[in-house]
């Protein structure tokens, strides 16, 4: 994807901008309003939809928002999905190629530099590097309530990581969704079935901190009257 591409998407989500290949102030405006959305919170209903949809309890489903989904998934001071753009990500998928013309949005190195303290901040990060590599700018940044990377965008069912952003742009349910759509992916329904929380806080966390996860886990079910 270059940028005029990327402008051809947001002009076909309704934004009438020019589509030039310029990546400016125009762009990134029209980009924010995109990728604006409703900010209510998850709520029973979303819960109660995705446990059907992937044959767990909503306890189950609960469980897993409660540890999992890091707060909120949608900024109320922005309205837009929660992200977090990683410099060293987007580094890597574009072959270091703008390490040295772009110091403070490609570095090689997890954490050479802060993160900016603000979604704000962290968007104006990612658009920056929307206007070198539009794609490998979205597939850097982790997005929604459960801080799916943009590059996992086909573990979560979509074909694009334009149609991924455009999914967590529709609300933290949605956003629920691509989580749970995340961990089907990565064979962690069976776990959650057993409630083996020490296999799931493996398989998404990592291998740091499974016996903290697991306890988390273990109390978030019992608090939602799992038995």
């Amino acid at each position: 994807m270059d940028v005029k591409t990327l402008q051809g998407l947001i002009v076909s989500s309704g934004q009438p901008i020019t589509v030039d290949g310029q990546f400016g102030p125009r762009s990134r405006a029209a980009l924010r309003e995109v990728l604006s959305g409703p900010t209510d919170p998850v709520g029973p209903a979303d819960i109660e939809r995705q446990a059907a949809a992937y044959g767990l309890t909503p306890q189950l489903v609960g469980t897993v928002y409660d540890v999992e989904s890091k707060g909120r998934g949608m900024s109320a001071v922005t309205g837009l999905p929660i992200i977090l753009y990683e410099p060293h990500i987007f580094s890597r998928l574009t072959q270091r190629r703008f390490d040295g013309s772009h110091p403070e949005i490609s570095y090689p190195k997890w954490k050479t530099r802060p993160y900016p303290s603000t979604q704000t901040g962290r968007y104006d990060q990612m658009f920056a590097a929307c206007a070198l590599a539009p794609a490998e700018a979205l597939k850097s940044a982790s997005w929604g309530l459960g801080q799916v990377m943009g590059f996992n965008h086909a573990a979560c069912g979509f074909d694009t990581v334009w149609d991924f952003a455009l999914a967590m742009a529709r609300g933290e349910g949605a956003q629920l969704g691509a989580m749970l759509a995340f961990i089907k992916a990565n064979g962690l329904i069976p776990a959650l079935i057993r409630k083996d929380w020490r296999a799931f806080a493996k398989g998404y966390n990592g291998a740091g901190q499974v016996d903290l996860y697991a306890r988390l886990l273990s109390e978030a079910y019992a608090k939602r009257g799992g038995k």
